[in-house]
């Protein structure tokens, strides 16, 4: 083994940093860079991971959120809508009417209405009414 070679063993196995001037210490630090920057690299995709995948339990925990309060509006809005349709029939099946549109009412305002139409139709500016 050469004198050099010796030497930069024991400085290795020492932990003591090699000349600083020598071409294989340029070659070390570069790599040593190098070496470092991917660790920065492995780093900062390990963390946006992190980053991404508790932006997307985020948005899933808000659409189960939204798909439950959606169920329970339209759990509401069906009972309502049968409470209202089981009233209706059974009025209608009770025969009674809406208040004011028994045949008296019904009658009157059919005449009403072909009045209004009639004089409408027959007046001269009938179209811009």
């Amino acid at each position: 083994m050469t004198r050099v070679a010796t030497a930069r063993m024991l400085a290795v196995v020492s932990g003591v940093p090699m000349e600083t001037n020598s071409p294989d210490a340029g070659i070390a630090r570069a790599i040593n860079r190098v070496l470092a920057a991917e660790r920065d690299a492995a780093d900062a995709i390990a963390e946006a991971r992190r980053e991404a995948e508790a932006v997307i339990d985020a948005a899933r925990a808000e659409r189960r959120r939204l798909l439950e309060r959606a169920r329970a509006r339209a759990v509401r809005v069906h009972a309502a809508a049968q409470v209202r349709l089981e009233r209706s029939l059974d009025r209608l099946e009770h025969g009674a009417a809406a208040p004011g549109l028994d045949l008296d009412t019904l009658n009157e305002l059919t005449e009403q209405a072909v009045g209004r139409l009639a004089r409408r139709l027959t007046a001269r500016d009938h179209e811009s009414r």
